[in-house]
């Protein structure tokens, strides 16, 4: 009878360690996931984000609130970049399916699927590493932004932040760099060029390097404004005054065409594609 408590108070210590060290590991498992992902408070607060290391905070002097933006420049970035945005969840599984669809056509990734709350999730948390965790990290903090910001707020930031050019992030420094204005002044078709440049800013600023749009900056712009005047974005009189200032949109005047002859120093030029992949992954 002793012998029989010895085993069965052994055997209960051992399932007891066992025990212990299942809970520990599953502990700390759980601590390093839920480390992968923001809390409300750095959601909210000030940071650095990840993927360019752009200074981003909401009570700084540089930071753009959303009712400084032209309304101009957030209806084209909400019709061009994702058009359900104020209604969906984070995901638009409508647009994620033509993307695959198209880029299973074309054997080219020539089409992103991600939504605004998305690429603002990889701004902010994310490298430009491309792997399953860091996918499963995506969808998460889409979720986390949704359920912690409201729409405006969600917006707001990745305007504060969107890459626009060679060094230039946030909705400030690239209506100040090309237009020589504050946000809230973009007109429809600024706000147009500057929504074109999104997919791959740097490839497709070179219509402002020529200081003219290349037919493909053309065709696009064209097209984003029609778009704005069939969705009832804009009226009929703001759309016929935008489609006949596109004509001489970025053409310089003739003091600054002898002020750019002048220049020794030329702008850096990069060559742009009409089938130009979009950053987006």
């Amino acid at each position: 009878m002793i012998k029989r408590m010895n085993i069965l108070s052994k055997t209960l210590k051992f399932i007891f360690v066992i025990t212990a060290a299942i809970c520990t590991l599953g502990l700390l498992l759980l601590a390093g996931v839920i480390s992968l992902f923001p809390t409300n408070q750095e959601i909210r607060g000030c940071m650095t984000t990840k993927m360019y290391q752009v200074e981003l905070c909401p009570r700084s002097k540089s930071y753009v609130p959303i009712s400084e933006v032209s309304p101009y420049l957030i209806k084209t970035v909400v019709l061009t970049e994702d058009s359900s945005f104020w209604t969906h969840q984070g995901f638009d599984f409508d647009e994620m399916k033509k993307s695959l669809e198209k880029n299973l056509k074309t054997g080219k990734f020539k089409r992103g699927g991600s939504t605004i709350t998305q690429q603002l999730a990889k701004n902010l948390f994310l490298t430009e590493e491309k792997t399953l965790l860091r996918k499963f990290r995506e969808a998460i903090i889409t979720l986390r932004l949704e359920k912690v910001l409201t729409k405006k707020e969600i917006l707001e930031r990745y305007l504060n932040v969107v890459h626009f050019g060679k060094d230039l992030f946030g909705i400030k420094a690239a209506a100040q760099f090309y237009f020589r204005k504050s946000p809230s002044q973009l007109n429809i078709i600024e706000s147009a060029f500057l929504t074109f440049l999104l997919p791959s800013p740097q490839k497709y600023s070179v219509s402002y390097s020529k200081h003219q749009l290349t037919p493909f900056a053309e065709h696009r712009l064209h097209q984003i404004i029609d778009n704005l005047y069939q969705y009832q974005r804009i009226s009929e009189i703001e759309y016929q005054t935008a489609k006949m200032e596109l004509a001489s949109f970025l053409r310089p005047t003739e003091k600054a065409i002898e002020e750019i002859k002048s220049d020794t120093l030329a702008p850096e030029v990069v060559s742009e594609e009409e089938t130009a992949e979009p950053e987006d992954d």
